[in-house]
């Protein structure tokens, strides 16, 4: 049970930042206590929506009075709110656990930037890449801003957290690429094999030599006037190439 499993529900509208509740949504701030509580909390009508439609919504708060939510005060909204603008709704969500992974997986390498990770979880949905996983040094998925940016996909992917040493070995079964544009292999000249596991690198530094000595073949993208892509971008094109 959680802390928040012991609050109770039914309040009348909250104008208070001592309310427990408030308190509650306030600690999920911090990325420790998301892990800790397995909640994060999701803002904007779209989001709020897309959690109860999938049963990962615990509680939706709005500065409205509106059915199915709880109504707080403007004051209080613009507290939890991280965006610059205040929004009207926010919701308290529970988070995916899942072991499984699916036959076509996204490996990050220190993916750091949050909008660059909220793309590559959208492209991951859309092209059928439905496990993602996350090695060390990425961003923090439940980061406002990446939950923003993922517009829902986050609540559609399985995620896992993975040391890469010591979880590409395991997957052998899977066909590995990674990107290298000097020692790959041209895109279009790739087979879309049933089980495929595609490694994408840090946004400065790429894939990095330990993980990169453990794959046998990489992929680059053909490209005119220019010598590099941005990494959501070149993720978004290698994953649709590969779909199947």
């Amino acid at each position: 049970m959680t802390h928040y499993d012991k609050i109770l529900f039914g309040d009348k509208m909250i104008t208070s930042l001592d309310n427990p509740k408030i308190k509650y949504l306030q600690k999920l701030s911090q990325a420790k206590n998301r892990k800790k509580e397995a909640r994060f909390v999701v803002e904007g009508k779209h989001l709020v929506e897309e959690a109860r439609k999938l049963d990962l919504l615990i509680e939706a708060y709005s500065i409205d009075d509106i059915p199915n939510y709880t109504q707080i005060s403007k004051a209080v909204m613009e507290k939890i709110c991280n965006t610059d603008t205040v929004i009207s709704e926010i919701g308290l969500c529970k988070m995916l656990s899942d072991d499984k992974i699916s036959n076509k997986v996204l490996i990050l390498d220190a993916i750091q930037d949050p909008g660059n990770m909220g793309t590559l979880m959208r492209s991951a949905v859309a092209f059928g890449f439905n496990t993602i996983v996350l090695g060390e040094g990425c961003v923090d998925i439940y980061n406002p801003k990446v939950i923003r940016s993922s517009q829902g996909a986050i609540f559609k992917l399985n995620f896992l957290n993975k040391n890469l040493l010591e979880f590409l070995p395991t997957i052998s079964k899977y066909k590995i690429y990674g990107t290298d544009v000097v020692n790959g292999v041209e895109l279009d000249n790739i087979i879309a094999y049933k089980n495929i596991a595609i490694v994408l690198g840090n946004e400065g530094n790429g894939i990095s030599k330990e993980v990169k000595n453990l794959i046998k073949e990489n992929i680059y993208i053909p490209m005119l006037n220019t010598e590099s892509l941005n990494v959501s971008v070149a993720g978004s094109i290698i994953m649709y190439k590969l779909r199947g």
